[in-house]
């Protein structure tokens, strides 16, 4: 998988996006299963060598075009932490919900997602949350995101700035890529750490 990191210079957002959905649904099913235990173990490493007691985080409920989550997501109710999943709201706001594996599951009613059912939380709950793992296409070595473009995270991200929540961004190896690979805009707000199935990379602030 190699569009994701040789752009034509002035590629749109659209356009690179395009070519990174492209590049993920080559992956045979077999390397998706594998790539989702890599990237389970790799977030638990991160998660088991944080400073302090971690008892809660943030996730999401993975796309078929997005790195694989339906391994993560019960290894960390089993090591004993809390998850959220976010629900989407009206005028592109998220909330959160509790998850568990006996939470029940709709459809989004405005994205195409799974959402739990349950109480809905806004960002007072970042508050007492470790981290918040979210999706993107591409993540450059400053930290900004390239996102499916539904504009949810941009929107709720700058809720959670003054928190110590930290922000990561769950992608494939080579989708972490350098400055200038895609388009930037002044507001997009740089995550805190990048994590691949490989490897956990800290973006310098």
């Amino acid at each position: 998988m190699n569009a994701a990191t040789s752009p034509p210079p002035g590629e749109s957002k659209q356009a690179r996006r395009a070519a990174v959905r492209a590049a993920r649904r080559k992956i045979t099913p077999n390397s998706s299963a594998l790539l989702a235990e890599q990237l389970a173990a790799r977030v638990l490493d991160y998660l088991d060598s944080s400073t302090g007691t971690v008892t809660r985080v943030g996730l999401y409920l993975s796309m078929p075009d997005e790195p694989d989550t339906s391994v993560l997501l019960p290894r960390l109710v089993q090591a004993g932490i809390e998850v959220y999943l976010p629900v989407c709201e009206p005028e592109y706001q998220l909330r959160w919900a509790h998850w568990t594996p006996e939470v029940q599951l709709v459809d989004s009613a405005r994205a195409p997602v799974r959402e739990p059912v349950g109480e809905r939380h806004g960002a007072r709950l970042f508050d007492t949350v470790h981290t918040l793992f979210i999706p993107a296409l591409l993540v450059d070595e400053h930290g900004l995101r390239l996102g499916q473009g539904g504009g949810y995270y941009d929107r709720f991200l700058p809720q959670v700035a003054d928190k110590a929540t930290r922000i990561a961004a769950l992608v494939y190896a080579d989708e972490y890529v350098p400055a200038g690979n895609f388009p930037v805009d002044a507001h997009d707000r740089p995550v805190d750490l990048v994590i691949t199935p490989e490897l956990v990379h800290t973006i310098d602030p």
